[in-house]
C-alpha cells in the first residue's frame, strides 16, 4: 500500500463517525422515571423505589408492597445481570408482573440503564 492510499484509508477512518453510546440518564428519565425513582422524594410512585436495588431480594421492599405474587416468589437477587434480563423482557421472567409493557431489546441501551442505576444510589 502507498503512503498516499494508506494516509487516505486512515484519514477516511478517522472521519467516519462512530454510534454515540446511550445516555443512560436520559433512557432512565424516559422509560423507568414515570413509575421510578433512585432516591427518596417522598413521592409514591407506580413502581418501587429502585435505591439500594441492586443486591436486593425481589419482591422484598416493604415500603412498595405492591408485587404480584409471582414477583414475590421469584427467589432471586437483582443483580445486573438479572436486571439486564428483566429489562429485555420483564413477563418472561414472571409471567403476572404488573411491570409488563416495557422491553429493552438494545443491549447497549440496557447496559446504559444498569450503569446509570449502579451510579445513581442503586447499590
Amino acid at each position: 500500500m502507498t503512503r498516499v492510499a494508506l494516509a487516505l484509508l486512515i484519514a477516511s477512518l478517522a472521519a467516519t463517525p462512530t454510534a454515540a453510546q446511550p445516555d443512560g440518564a436520559a433512557l432512565f428519565k424516559n422509560h423507568c422515571g414515570t413509575c421510578h425513582t433512585l432516591s427518596d422524594d417522598g413521592r409514591k410512585r407506580q413502581g418501587p423505589l429502585l435505591a439500594g436495588v441492586l443486591g436486593r431480594k425481589a419482591g422484598t421492599l416493604e415500603s412498595f408492597g405492591k408485587y404480584s405474587a409471582g414477583l414475590k416468589k421469584a427467589g432471586w437477587m437483582w443483580t445486573p445481570e438479572q436486571l439486564d434480563l428483566w429489562l429485555t423482557d420483564p413477563r418472561a421472567l414472571v409471567p403476572d408482573t404488573f411491570m409488563g409493557t416495557y422491553k429493552q431489546k438494545d443491549p447497549e441501551k440496557r447496559r446504559a440503564i444498569i450503569e446509570y442505576i449502579k451510579a445513581n444510589g442503586g447499590e
